[in-house]
């Protein structure tokens, strides 16, 4: 007898699950590598707010004076248009620099440096604030500058991470041989990203931040 021939089965395609087990060591050391530098950042800001504290503590100096009669005038923080402009100016300026030390292969001390001047400055102008108005003027300064200050020192901080890692990859162009295929143009990428939405970012921030200091100016005023 003849066997009886079965047609060959129809294979089903199979699906293959991309592994991405081979990406997360290299997503978690990058990761790791931005996080270093930006406790570094945030550490000298905060030992450099204590410093600047204790040299304006007094309100002795002309400096600290000027800048307490600048930031106690409540006529800057009356109007949004103007106050909307101020704080979008200084955000640009600092964020800009932040990205400019990305572009620098010391950018990292050069990073670190930066926070540290801003933590001085910000503590130097609250104690002058507290000796020219006691806490009445420093609530309105808090409300009218250190609010939206404290949002640009967070954004800042976070692109401080991703130029750390671009100053990085150009130091390891420099002097290392170079850096590895490919990333210096995905850190250069990943930068520039991150700078226009921190700079989108900023202008939310500062134009709610410009509106509440006017609805608090005329609620107290």
């Amino acid at each position: 007898m003849r066997a009886v021939q079965t047609p060959p089965r129809a294979r089903l395609p199979v699906w293959k699950k991309k592994n991405t087990n081979r990406l997360r060591p290299a997503a978690d050391s990058e990761r790791i590598q931005r996080m270093g530098p930006v406790l570094l950042c945030a550490a000298a800001f905060l030992l450099g707010y204590l410093p600047g504290i204790f040299a304006g503590r007094g309100g002795q100096t002309v400096l600290g004076q000027q800048l307490a009669n600048y930031y106690m005038e409540s006529e800057r923080f009356s109007a949004w248009g103007t106050s909307f402009f101020n704080q979008m100016a200084s955000s640009f300026v600092q964020l800009f620099l932040v990205a400019l030390c990305g572009l620098s292969v010391l950018g990292t001390g050069l990073l670190i440096t930066f926070f540290g001047a801003k933590g001085i400055f910000m503590g130097f102008c609250a104690a002058n604030v507290v000796a020219a108005g006691g806490g009445g003027a420093l609530a309105a300064y808090w409300a009218n500058s250190c609010l939206p200050n404290l949002s640009l020192l967070f954004l800042a901080l976070w692109l401080a991470g991703f130029a750390s890692q671009l100053s990085h990859r150009l130091f390891q162009s420099v002097f290392l041989g170079g850096a590895p295929r490919g990333q210096l143009e995905a850190a250069a990428r990943r930068m520039g990203v991150r700078c226009c939405v921190a700079f989108f970012a900023s202008g939310i921030f500062n134009a709610l931040c410009s509106g509440l200091s006017v609805v608090l100016i005329r609620t107290f005023s």
